[in-house]
């Protein structure tokens, strides 16, 4: 399969296609859980624009979630094409599940990390990945193959894009980026859907796979109706462009 002409027509930015080996050894159990024939995995991205993160809160989430669906769907038709070329695939969701691992949220697949792997970035300190054309504006999709890397895709050079200057870490009204990573349930926008008081219940919910999966079709229409309340994790990360001292 042609996968720069698919992602050229679907106005896809970067990708990387990563073999399963060349994934961190976590993220490896958490993809063949996920799709145990899996030999790879094709990641890819759209830029959100600088524009983006100064819109008011409705219109970017609107913005956002447009630009993540425009992903999904994607990734939904990538599947289908493999499918059709006899290769076993599966998209990762958008949504949900997802589960808790260590008291943290993430998803059944790491796409941030394993784009990482793959050479289109590094994760900072935000947990958010950092690329070389884009900073941190990288929105991600991807699609679990069941063959082994046919074309390798974007690879960054090398040079590191964190500077650990912990910008992200004190722009953070809420204090959720640590050492350790993000907690969500601490974030400004989680925390206007998952007040403190209920966190251990959602948590409790979180490790019920079977609950989360019947769901799981409810939260693309939750996802609408919620408003990204903060971006500062982002916009503080002095490789974002705009900040002071930059282009």
């Amino acid at each position: 399969m042609d996968l720069a002409t698919f992602f050229g027509d679907e106005g896809i930015d970067v990708f990387s296609w990563v073999a399963v080996e060349d994934i961190p050894d976590a993220d490896r159990a958490s993809v063949l859980e996920f799709f145990p024939p899996a030999r790879s995995v094709i990641v890819f991205g759209k830029e959100v624009p600088v524009p983006v993160y100064r819109m008011p809160q409705k219109e970017k989430t609107r913005e956002m979630l447009r630009i993540a669906e425009s992903l999904d769907d994607a990734a939904g038709r990538l599947a289908g094409r493999l499918d059709a070329e006899q290769i076993p695939a599966r998209p990762v969701p958008l949504y949900l599940p997802v589960r808790v691992v260590d008291g943290r949220v993430q998803g059944v697949v790491r796409l941030k990390h394993i784009a990482a792997a793959g050479g289109l970035g590094e994760i900072g300190k935000n947990t958010v990945l950092l690329t070389p054309r884009f900073g941190p504006r990288l929105l991600l999709a991807g699609v679990v193959a069941g063959s082994p890397v046919q074309e390798p895709g974007y690879r960054n050079s090398g040079a590191p894009l964190c500077t650990g200057c912990g910008a992200c870490i004190r722009a953070c009204p809420e204090g959720a980026i640590g050492p350790d990573g993000v907690d969500a349930f601490r974030c400004r926008t989680v925390r206007a859907w998952v007040p403190p008081p209920v966190v251990p219940a959602v948590k409790w919910l979180l490790r019920r796979q079977f609950l989360i999966r019947s769901v799981a079709p409810l939260a693309p229409l939750v996802a609408r109706t919620a408003t990204i309340r903060c971006s500062l994790c982002v916009t503080g990360c002095p490789k974002f462009p705009g900040v002071e001292g930059k282009g």
